[in-house]
């Protein structure tokens, strides 16, 4: 793209943002000095709007002015609207970043919309919550919420909640690539905008037209929504995106090898953004700093920035920034004449590209399993519109043949009559919900087969791969990194053939209802055997393994089920613990049965983890301490496995106490 065309979009972008997103000083300021100590519903409205002006800029007096508005709310027992400040709340914090927080908050919104009866700010609720889930990356309870924010909106003809909720649906699409429902979500919004006359949401609107059609390749078209959106978006004052505006211009600058004027740009941002108030604008504004002293040749200034950069980024698990900084970092250290240190970050920014290599591997898994999921639900929402209609038909016709009844009552064969015509439609009825169950029972075989498809379809490639790196090894001749660089591929490889793995399974178990084939072990010596398999796991991490082994000597069960069930929770008690922690492993005999309990000292269960722990591709709130995988799948194996050796599976947890699951299973007849 040409120099000029480039400057041309970023400009209009960021002007577009100064409209769409940008804090307005003087609503502030006009709201501010309405403010008065009297605690009255007045007052309550103007916290409110404070705090949802400073939600982007400064996100802290957001939570400040909204706490004080809820508080406010119940002293005064606002009928309607008591969630709203809860979801400014939650907004403000999901601009921090700090999205346990912000889910924790959208909850109580929806909680207290629910126990108001007031449906406008419970469609608020879900949207919120749903654009907090699409920002945190969880896009299956994003579409769950956003769904029901939609449905609640169109019953209502809520026009702004609908135009809401719109864009966060485009947005939703665009992740995936839809490009054609994106573009249809996008046209409704901007359309329900332009009919409130709310500038500043109109330009939004066109921001996201704009960036629809710039996804498509349909360059002209974006530029004349940025065009229109730029004319009407001028009169808007707001430092954050002015500070975007000029940090934008400092990068294109820098490419340009205009350092001087490219730097001043960078100060002037870094007077106004802090790491505390727009992280993201701090680093790329420090980043240039730092580049720009290189180009000076004060390397121990850059070093620095550059140094306090890497542990900023860390801190906030950016692992882009943490990747430029310790490369830029690197090259400064060569430069000293420090090569030991330079090899060293050289060889740290490698991992971390690696492991953004890895983290898309798993998001394309994920993204398939969205999308076939998607699919389910958007075909199960049309099948329940058609029933809504077919019901509400009749409904109607129900009531019809009450009003009958009451004037048929006086004649013996009138009132016959109605209850053959009530009874044979009552069977139609029913043959027509045994078709409808048909239906959803052929949907979730089509569902099953596919999964099946992709997943074979995805375990020959890295099957090859895993293959190559075999040759590769055998050839010899290889140096230490590239040693490390084939460790590196067979580690990736590995755990997306296990994913898969997983997948077959847990489907493979479930339809065929595999019987357990008995046979007799040596239940002591194996599980001796067992937990040392694991030993070399549990060292790495620096875990105590302590195994209290009173198993039977003989014992008979399916060997391939009980390990399955062994390796998954012992694998996820070493997953989940930090170092130095202790793992208890201990089975017993009880006259015919035996128990196995697994206790670790990780994070434990919360009360919403413990509804939906047994249930496939369902991620809950603990999460690796070394960046293992995890695909959501192992304890709905393990419960699956439990049910066909005929045991019991429990857990006893407290947040932040740890876990113990105890299994029992009884011997099976050979």
């Amino acid at each position: 793209m040409a120099v000029g065309l480039r400057f041309l979009l970023l400009g209009l972008l960021i002007c577009l943002a100064l409209s769409a997103v940008g804090q307005n000083l003087n609503a502030i300021d006009s709201l501010k000095r309405s403010l008065t100590d009297e605690s009255t519903e007045h007052q309550f409205e103007l916290l409110n709007a404070i705090g949802f002006e400073y939600r982007y800029s400064y996100p802290d007096s957001t939570i400040f002015y909204c706490s004080r508005a809820f508080e406010l709310g119940k002293k005064i027992a606002v009928k309607k609207n008591l969630s709203k400040p809860l979801s400014f709340i939650g907004l403000a914090y999901a601009n921090k970043g700090i999205y346990n927080k912000s889910a924790e908050y959208h909850e109580r919104a929806i909680e207290v919309a629910v126990e108001q009866q007031d449906s406008i700010q419970l469609g608020f609720g879900y949207n919120n919550l749903g654009r907090m889930y699409f920002d945190g990356g969880d896009l299956v309870r994003a579409s769950d919420n956003l769904v029901r924010s939609r449905d609640i909106f169109e019953v209502l003809q809520e026009k702004l909640g609908l135009a809401y909720v719109y864009r966060s649906l485009a947005n939703l699409y665009k992740s995936q690539y839809q490009f054609d429902q994106a573009l249809e979500m996008s046209t409704r919004a901007y359309e329900l905008r332009r009919q409130l006359g709310d500038k500043r949401s109109i330009v939004s609107s066109l921001l996201e037209l704009a960036l629809v059609y710039e996804a498509m390749d349909n360059t002209e078209m974006a530029l004349q929504k940025m065009r229109l959106a730029d004319s009407i978006a001028r009169q808007v004052n707001d430092r954050v995106t002015l500070a975007e505006l000029d940090l934008g211009m400092a990068e294109i600058l820098f490419d340009e090898k205009e350092y001087k004027e490219a730097n001043a740009k960078a100060e002037e941002v870094l007077t106004i953004i802090s790491e505390h108030s727009n992280q993201k604008l701090f680093m790329r504004a420090s980043l240039l700093r730092g580049k720009y002293l290189v180009t000076q040749k004060k390397f121990r200034e850059a070093l620095l920035i550059f140094e306090d950069l890497i542990k900023k980024a860390e801190e906030s698990g950016n692992l882009v920034y943490q990747i430029e900084a310790t490369q830029a970092a690197s090259a400064c250290y060569l430069a000293l004449g420090e090569k030991t240190k330079a090899n060293e970050l050289n060889d740290k920014s490698e991992i971390l590209e690696e492991r953004i290599k890895n983290t898309d591997m798993q998001q394309q898994i994920e993204r398939l399993q969205f999308q076939l999921q998607i699919e389910k639900k958007e075909r199960e929402n049309a099948m329940l519109k058609s029933a809504q209609v077919k019901n509400e038909s009749l409904l109607s016709a129900q009531r019809f043949q009450n009003r009958l009844l009451l004037g048929l009552i006086i004649s013996i064969t009138a009132a016959m009559i109605i209850f053959w015509s009530f009874s044979r439609k009552r069977k139609l009825v029913n043959q027509k919900l045994q078709a409808q169950n048909q239906q959803l029972s052929e949907l979730n075989n089509e569902k099953n087969s596919l999964m099946n498809i992709v997943a074979h379809d995805l375990k020959a490639p890295l099957n090859r791969i895993l293959g190559l790196t075999q040759v590769l090894e055998l050839e010899g001749d290889l140096s230490a990194k590239q040693q490390e660089y084939i460790k590196m591929i067979k580690n990736s490889t590995r755990a997306g053939s296990n994913l898969i793995i997983d997948l077959l399974d847990v489907n493979a178990i479930e339809e065929k209802g595999s019987a357990p084939n008995p046979v007799a072990l040596n239940l002591r010596e194996w599980l001796n055997e067992r937990v040392n398999s694991f030993k070399l796991l549990a060292d790495a991490k620096q875990l105590k393994l302590e195994v209290d082994n009173q198993a039977p000597a003989w014992f008979t069960t399916d060997t391939n089920f009980l390990g399955r069930i062994f390796d998954n929770l012992l694998s996820n008690a070493i997953k989940f613990s930090g170092p130095e922690k202790v793992i208890e492993v201990g089975v017993y005999a009880h006259g015919n049965s035996i128990t196995i309990t697994i206790k670790d000292e990780g994070p434990g269960f919360s009360e919403t983890d413990k509804l939906l722990m047994f249930q496939k591709f369902k991620r809950l709130s603990a999460q690796p301490t070394g960046g293992e995988s995890s695909n959501g799948l192992g304890l709905a194996i393990v419960k699956t496995l439990v049910d066909r050796l005929n045991g019991t599976i429990g857990l006893e947890s407290k947040p932040g106490f740890g876990a113990k699951f105890i299994i029992t299973l009884p011997a099976l007849k050979s």
